[in-house]
């Protein structure tokens, strides 16, 4: 069974602060986190006044995956967020999903290509 989804901050045991759209599953004693991301400290330095803020990055950054399931016990506090909170978690969100899921990635994105042409461009650089 599962409860109501809601939005979170969530402090884990290991220091990592998170953001995420969360429902609590009491059978498993766990949450089923939903595209969460990282809270990272940013600090500017703007007319010699020194500004504290953070920003919003993806916390699992090797996968395409949207739904994590977290233990219970890996979670030191947990929060709901506020209004302002949430607003900026989705417009973070919806930036870093337009650029994947609107771009069509293909080989001469990159500088893919035979190791023939990389060998006669290095040498050519390189005048060999």
């Amino acid at each position: 069974m599962q409860e109501e989804e809601f939005y979170a901050t969530i402090k884990l045991v290991t220091g990592e602060e998170i953001v995420s759209k969360v429902c609590y599953m009491p059978d498993e004693d766990s949450l089923i986190l939903e595209n969460p991301l990282e809270v990272l400290p940013v600090e500017q330095t703007k007319s010699s006044v020194k500004v504290n803020g953070f920003t919003l990055v993806e916390w699992i950054r090797s996968t395409f995956d949207q739904m994590f399931v977290l233990p219970k016990q890996h979670i030191l506090t947990m929060t709901e967020t506020d209004k302002k909170i949430e607003v900026f978690y989705k417009k973070t969100l919806k930036k870093l999903n337009s650029g994947v899921e609107n771009s069509q990635f293909t080989r001469k994105m990159g500088r893919i290509g035979s190791v023939k042409e990389a060998k006669k461009y290095l040498e050519d650089i390189y005048k060999l």
